[in-house]
């Protein structure tokens, strides 16, 4: 079948799949839509769009998304990393603050501990998950990449963690009992630890703020991600905590989505 035919079935999911199937960009994709596919290929996309139809998430449908440009395999083991995210892995890169050792909580895939590690030279990055089966796909993706100064540890939030960081950066769950219950079918697909976050969200943040004091260096951060109606908040939280020069920082649509916090 050419690329015209599939477009037809499906343009979306055929246009962004097909830059992965075939190694190409999506301008090289629509100047190319005459392109017959072989049979390997049309097999793939064939099934992509299959499991589409059913909710199923397009990034594990195609196994594999960029993430900071670097190509990360992703299935139900983890959440899918998320295209804001950049923003936050992007400010820290550039960031002037000190980062030699960077502790990241909840790693999922490894798109954050891998892409700080990747781009910020003489740094060490851990990233710890509580389950397995995240470990296990981060160490995958670690393998592929071919990254040396990063590890991961199975840690349920600081309790195998030791020594201390610059700074201590984390996407927690964050979604409460009410949103939960209504997120898209094709949300469920991806593990409830790494999206709920309690009655109020706010479970995780509460317990990583409690004791990230411990594990900063002086003058180190704490960085999160958070969910768009949190800011007011987490902000209370860590001044309670004794964190300053809070900074909140937007996301591609306008909503708070980060909250960087210097310890005092």
């Amino acid at each position: 079948m050419k690329i015209s035919d599939f477009l037809k079935i499906d343009y979306e999911t055929s246009l962004i799949a097909l830059t992965y199937i075939l190694g190409k960009s999506k301008s090289y994709v629509l100047m190319n839509q005459n392109l017959d596919l072989n049979d390997k290929q049309s097999q793939r996309l064939k099934d992509i769009i299959n499991k589409r139809k059913d909710s199923y998430p397009l990034q594990y449908a195609i196994g594999e998304w960029e993430f900071y440009n670097l190509k990360l395999k992703v299935d139900e083991r983890a959440l899918i990393p998320r295209f804001e995210t950049e923003i936050i892995v992007d400010y820290l890169i550039k960031s002037p603050i000190k980062k030699d050792r960077i502790l990241d909580i909840g790693t999922g895939t490894g798109a954050i501990a891998l892409s700080l590690a990747k781009n910020i030279e003489n740094s060490f990055v851990l990233g710890s998950d509580i389950e397995e089966k995240a470990l296990s796909l981060a160490l995958e993706n670690k393998k592929n990449i071919g990254i040396e100064n990063v590890d991961f540890v199975r840690s349920d939030l600081f309790e195998n963690i030791r020594g201390k960081f610059d700074f201590i950066i984390s996407n927690p769950p964050y979604i409460n009992k009410k949103d939960y219950e209504s997120l898209d079918r094709e949300l469920y697909f991806e593990p409830k630890s790494a999206l709920y976050g309690g009655e109020d969200g706010l479970d995780f943040y509460r317990k990583i703020i409690k004791k990230a004091n411990s594990y900063l260096n002086d003058g180190g951060h704490l960085i999160f991600e958070i969910g768009y109606d949190q800011k007011e908040v987490l902000n209370r939280l860590l001044t309670n905590q004794g964190f300053v020069n809070i900074q909140n920082i937007k996301d591609f649509n306008d909503f708070d989505r980060f909250i960087i916090a210097q310890k005092g």
